[in-house]
């Protein structure tokens, strides 16, 4: 049994969690005088802008996709609730999580889990890409696994 789901929707939260990730690391940038991190944080939050453009544009053309249900209701439920786990889900969390944050390995752990978290959604987006944009989709994959090398990478060097 299929049910018709709207892409747009889900579009619509990634670009959600775009905006998300672009204020976390524009209010954690302001946390550091350091200009190597203040310059990676901007970095991210630029590209995470960048993103949620993207996304936006995207949700204007979307379309539905067909999923596979064995119950009514199952995808949709799956849905609210894969969206919901995202760490970038909630605006009140990461105000919580920005005023926890003490040191920059504090941001990295952060980051690193947005980063991992966004590569998750996408690749299930990509996967409802019925909607004719899978490669749109891929190419913010390898993007937001680009952010991720790039903070590990920092990591080791810091």
């Amino acid at each position: 049994m299929g049910v018709l789901f709207d892409v747009k929707e889900v579009l619509d939260f990634a670009a959600y969690i775009e905006q998300n990730g672009y204020d976390f690391y524009s209010e954690a940038s302001k946390k550091f005088s350091d200009h190597k991190i203040v310059e990676l944080l901007e970095y991210l939050a630029l590209e995470e802008m960048k993103h949620e453009t993207l996304f936006k544009k995207l949700a204007k053309s979307a379309d539905t996709f067909n999923a596979e249900e064995s119950y009514e209701g199952e995808f949709n439920a799956y849905m609210k609730e894969f969206c919901a786990s995202h760490s970038l889900a909630s605006r009140d969390k990461l105000r919580t999580i920005l005023d926890n944050l003490k040191t920059f390995e504090d941001v990295l752990d952060m980051a690193i889990s947005f980063e991992k978290d966004s590569v998750v959604f996408f690749l299930e987006l990509k996967y409802m890409a019925a909607f004719d944009k899978e490669q749109i989709i891929e190419k913010v994959i390898k993007e937001e696994l680009d952010h991720l090398r790039k903070l590990l990478k920092f990591r080791i060097k810091h």
